[in-house]
């Protein structure tokens, strides 16, 4: 048990309720894409992959706080734009995968394909999303049934290119960000 531990990576696949079919990859768990309302000034920046199963504190353990507004708030996410399968205002899924017979999981943006001996695990052709945090969405994205209500929590935008400090070519003006999930 140990040893399988010592051989695994773990990465969370943004817009899907499962993991890839790559050769040794399983699903963790499945979640629900959650982090800080779009215009809140405060909280946190990143963004989670909730379960389903929720196990909330003991009654028993009391917090306090000095104000009511003193607490940092959790938002469902939902997305932004119509893509395939989603729609806007449905909700994103999430799913946290682990990868065995591998010791590393990376994120690169701006590239589809996976350096020499690196795994893919997923891409999105067409572009990277964003709330607050740049992440990578799959490219055949899901939502959750029936949550078409715009509640507008965390929300995911396509991301693109603007040239000045950043250089021009090699990338492109206004171009979509494509991004690659890669594992070894």
């Amino acid at each position: 048990m140990y040893e399988d531990c010592l051989q695994s990576a773990t990465f969370i696949i943004w817009g899907k309720k499962t993991c890839p079919k790559v050769n040794g990859t399983e699903v963790v768990y499945e979640g629900i894409t959650a982090g800080k309302q779009y215009s809140d000034t405060g909280d946190g920046v990143n963004t989670l992959c909730l379960p389903h199963d929720p196990e909330n504190l003991p009654q028993s353990l009391s917090v306090s706080v000095p104000a009511s507004d003193d607490y940092g708030y959790l938002y469902g996410a939902e997305y932004q734009m119509t893509m395939q399968r989603v729609r806007i205002s449905e909700d994103v899924p999430c799913a946290v995968c682990r990868v065995k017979m591998a010791s590393s999981s990376i994120m690169i943006p701006g590239k589809r394909s996976c350096p020499p001996f690196w795994q893919k695990q997923y891409s999105s052709d067409r572009h990277i999303y964003q709330s607050t945090e740049y992440l990578c969405l799959d490219d055949d994205p899901d939502s959750i049934e029936g949550s078409r209500r715009d509640d507008n929590g965390r929300l995911f935008y396509p991301v693109k290119t603007i040239c000045g400090s950043l250089p021009c070519p090699p990338y492109e003006n206004g171009a979509s960000v494509s991004c690659v999930v890669c594992s070894i």
